[in-house]
């Protein structure tokens, strides 16, 4: 009796031996996932962080870029200059989009849907380290503008949008529910009647600074119309703005200078500012906003500026090249030629696939080849009743981009943008 109670008890752990040792490790490996799936929750918020390091990562699950499209399209053919798939991309009419276009813009805006679309992590802890804040100023084209936000969102930006005056209504709205999907992007509570050649072209810059003044993690403003495109991501972006150092990039010549535009100001500039031409479209620092917004000689000079003619090629301009003023990251006086990285704009000085209206090339689709291997930070500027081909591969192509960033694809080439003239200057 003894004996068969000792084996009945050896054959009792036995079997307890197997099941410990055929569950056990599925139980590890159960817990294991679990609390993996917990920590990359954690992560993709944002609230989990073991280590400090810029090339940390956050969770992000990239989907396959979707586009309803009525004819195929390779945009790789596209970007390596292929002349058949070009014919096939011009084929592709806006009337095909329309209608497209038409019910975006009448429907609600479901955010949640929406956001399946952005990008909504901050992606790297660099990225997130380095806020960016970016006016937008825009008139019309709901489906370009709303494709511009989403290539350039990120939840650590700002975003202020202006819209002119004259918009439509219902262009309007759908721009106000955008907003309200985002808590960093906002429209301006007034709204300008944009005029070309007239102060109004500056202020809605300036409504979008003030307002963006109040986000106080910013590093630097970006100001942008609704018919650009970046050409770099984001991750890119904050690499190239680390190397600026907080230099300003402004455009700046006396010897390009329209003179005959200030004849009507009735006397010089205040405070011996010596003015000068550049573009409206400026890469600054949180400085120059804050003199511009704050310092009564900025005040005096746009009223100045105020009494000419194109004053916005003249304001931000003037202020980054006297130095005297004393604005941080602003030059050294005007240095001809100045060489400006913050937009790709075609004059004429390349040859134009696109159309060219009212001197500016408009891109199309046998642009893309260039568009692709340009250094600047965005291009401008896009139709997109125009050959919208074009506007689906750059989008495509910033996508992929962003993506191959991520997952450590690509190498970011800083020779470029540290021999920039500006920054020497």
């Amino acid at each position: 009796m003894m004996l068969k109670r000792k084996l009945s008890f050896r054959v009792y752990c036995l079997v307890v031996m197997i099941v410990l040792s055929t569950f056990l490790p599925l139980l590890k490996l159960h817990l294991r996932i679990d609390i993996n799936s917990v920590t990359s929750k954690v992560l993709l918020e944002g609230k989990h962080d073991s280590r400090k390091h810029d090339d940390e990562q956050f969770l992000f699950q990239f989907s396959d870029l979707q586009r309803p499209r009525s004819i195929q399209i390779s945009c790789p053919l596209l970007f390596a200059g292929n002349a058949t798939e070009q014919k096939r991309a011009m084929s592709v009419k806006w009337q095909q989009r329309s209608q497209q276009n038409n019910t975006d813009q009448s429907q609600s805006i479901n955010c949640t849907l929406l956001k399946k679309n952005y990008i909504t992590s901050p992606l790297t802890r660099e990225e997130q380290n380095f806020p960016i804040a970016y006016s937008m100023l825009v008139f019309k084209d709901f489906v370009q503008v709303e494709r511009l936000l989403r290539a350039i969102y990120r939840p650590q930006n700002f975003y202020c949008i202006h819209i002119d005056i004259k918009s439509d209504n219902k262009f309007r709205q759908k721009l106000l529910q955008i907003a309200k999907c985002f808590e960093n992007v906002f429209v301006t509570r007034k709204s300008v009647d944009v005029r070309w050649g007239t102060l109004t072209v500056l202020e809605p810059e300036l409504l979008c600074m003030e307002e963006l003044w109040n986000y106080s993690t910013w590093k630097y403003f970006i100001n942008l119309t609704g018919q650009e495109f970046p050409l770099r991501t984001n991750a890119e972006l904050v690499k190239i703005l680390k190397l600026y150092n907080g230099t300003n990039d402004v455009s700046g010549t006396i010897r390009r200078a329209n003179k005959q535009r200030w004849a009507n100001a009735g006397g010089d500039p205040p405070a011996g500012i010596i003015p000068g031409k550049g573009s409206v479209h400026i890469t600054v620092n949180r400085h120059f906003v804050d003199y511009v917004l704050h310092n009564q000689t900025a005040r005096d000079f746009l009223d100045w500026c105020g009494k000419t003619w194109v004053p916005d090629e003249t304001f931000f301009a003037s202020l980054n090249h006297n130095p005297h003023l004393g604005i941080q990251g602003s030059a050294d006086g005007f240095v001809e030629p100045y060489i400006m990285n913050s937009r790709f704009k075609n004059w004429g000085n390349l040859h134009c696939a696109g159309k060219v209206v009212r001197q500016i090339c408009i891109f199309g689709v046998g642009d893309l080849p260039v568009l692709s291997r340009r250094y600047e930070l965005f291009a401008n500027k896009f139709y997109w009743d125009f050959q919208p081909v074009t506007l689906d591969c750059m989008e495509e192509l910033l996508y992929n981009r962003t993506r191959d960033d991520y997952h450590n694809k690509r190498t970011f080439d800083a020779a470029v943008y540290k021999n920039l003239s500006f920054l020497k200057h």
